[in-house]
């Protein structure tokens, strides 16, 4: 059989990928599909054919799975914010659960451990504290185009934030146009306003805007922010940014406070977080504490616990109370200070906080080996080198946090010979409505 792009063929969808594509099998060809359901019989022309797969795009749906429904947003379709509004929320979090199982399966040679049905949200809308809109060249405001970096949606409302940040949203919008404020035109590199960035304390009801510009002067930013300041209630700060890098990532240059303070806070079970406009901290408050209560059910009592990619100190904090002692490591020098200062924000005293890279700092300061190890590493996951240290350092537990399962599968593979063995794996909906999952995996060492 020879298939080439533009082909259209008769498909029925077995299950979701991460990426958030339908998965056929065309004679034991894999086929992705994007807006697919599990269940859906339908033509999809292909757009791109490799040695072991395709891509396609629905043409005509035959058949309807029983597992669609009707979006609730006017956007979804164009917006990138979203891949999944077409299933229903069960059907959501039985792939997710589907994926990790798959993912471990396939990259890290792990086939007969249970993975635990997915924690997922009661209410599964309205659940981000941080938005990241981007500015569109002709004016307007919005998220990104699915699969393209260079072209903007500009949206009317959001159902992922609560409805004051889409007020922020709204209003900076129409000021922007108000005052002919020209968007940032990545392609070119010509124009102005680049983002908005919104942060929301959910149990604070704080509230921190931060407008990134390209450099250059910006005259209209004071009467941009005494105009939001005398509309939105709870808001604590307005920040300007520069951001001056080509591409479409946000790097923060200079923020300057243009009304109030430059951070909110947040509690998560009983701890305060102060939080700033390019702090890394979880971006659903109510999942992040059930996280909290699930780590802290793992970890137990210990004696000296080490938090890996600490971050601003959530997770060394959180087992503080149940634990002797707690040294969080970070790389990042901002996110070191941020942590030293919510331990003293707490008034926790048995924690400890070291910038370091965690390739080199798996044992515990003075030496000797930790009763336990959290890990929260980025997407791109720890590395073998990092798992062969952690091997090394032989704590008796260790707790994975991930935000990604295809790292996270070969991490636990480099891992597993060091004599452990998993006792728990526990995925978490932080993100409904995208094909994203979180992991909590809980190990112990049987070898002494």
């Amino acid at each position: 059989m020879t298939l080439r792009p533009s082909d259209v063929v008769e498909l029925r969808i077995d299950r979701m990928s991460y990426g958030g594509r339908g998965v056929a099998r065309l004679d034991g060809f894999v086929v992705f599909v994007d807006d697919a359901a599990p269940g859906d019989r339908l033509s999809a022309r292909l757009r791109v054919v490799k040695k072991s797969y395709a891509e396609a795009e629905p043409v005509r749906i035959s058949e309807a799975s029983p597992l669609r429904i009707a979006p609730s947003c006017p956007h979804f379709g164009p917006c990138g914010g979203c891949l999944w509004q077409h299933l229903a929320y069960r059907a959501q979090l039985e792939a997710k659960r589907a994926i990790v199982a798959e993912s471990l399966a396939q990259l890290g040679g792990i086939e007969h451990v249970a993975v635990r049905p997915v924690i997922g949200m009661d209410d599964p809308w309205r659940y981000r504290n941080k938005m990241e809109f981007t500015f569109l060249p002709g004016g307007g405001l919005g998220l990104h185009r699915r699969g393209r970096w260079d072209e903007v949606v500009d949206l009317s409302t959001c159902l992922l934030p609560s409805p004051r940040v889409v007020d922020v949203l709204v209003d900076v919008k129409a000021f922007a146009r108000r005052h002919n404020l020209p968007g940032y035109d990545p392609r070119r590199h010509q124009g102005l306003l680049r983002q908005l960035v919104v942060r929301e304390g959910r149990a604070t009801g704080d509230l921190l805007v931060t407008i990134v510009t390209a450099t250059g002067q910006f005259p209209q930013a004071r009467a941009l922010a005494d105009h939001l300041a005398g509309r939105h209630a709870g808001l604590t700060g307005v920040l300007w940014a520069v951001n001056p890098a080509r591409g479409d990532t946000i790097e923060l240059q200079g923020a300057q406070v243009l009304y109030g303070r430059p951070y909110i806070f947040e509690r998560l079970r009983g701890l305060t977080f102060k939080i700033g406009p390019a702090t890394f901290f979880q971006t659903n408050t109510l999942q992040a504490e059930r996280m909290i209560d699930v780590v802290r059910e793992m970890a137990g009592e210990a004696e000296e616990v080490v938090d890996l990619y600490c971050g601003v100190g959530t997770f060394a904090l959180a087992l503080a109370g149940q634990s002797r002692r707690v040294h969080g490591v970070e790389v990042v020098a901002a996110s070191v200070e941020a942590a030293q200062e919510n331990a003293r924000l707490n008034g926790i005293a048995n924690a400890d906080f070291y910038v370091a890279d965690v390739r080199r700092f798996v044992r515990l300061p003075a030496g000797g080996r930790p009763d336990l190890v959290i890990l929260d590493p980025p997407r791109a996951g720890a590395g073998r080198q990092v798992m062969t240290a952690l091997g090394r350092a032989a704590p008796r537990r260790v707790i994975y946090i991930s935000c990604n399962p295809t790292t996270l599968a070969p991490d636990l593979r480099h891992l597993l010979p060091a004599g452990y063995r998993i006792l728990a794996i526990q995925p978490f909906d932080l993100f409904p409505h995208t094909y994203h999952v979180e992991c909590v995996v809980l190990l112990e060492r049987e070898t002494p």
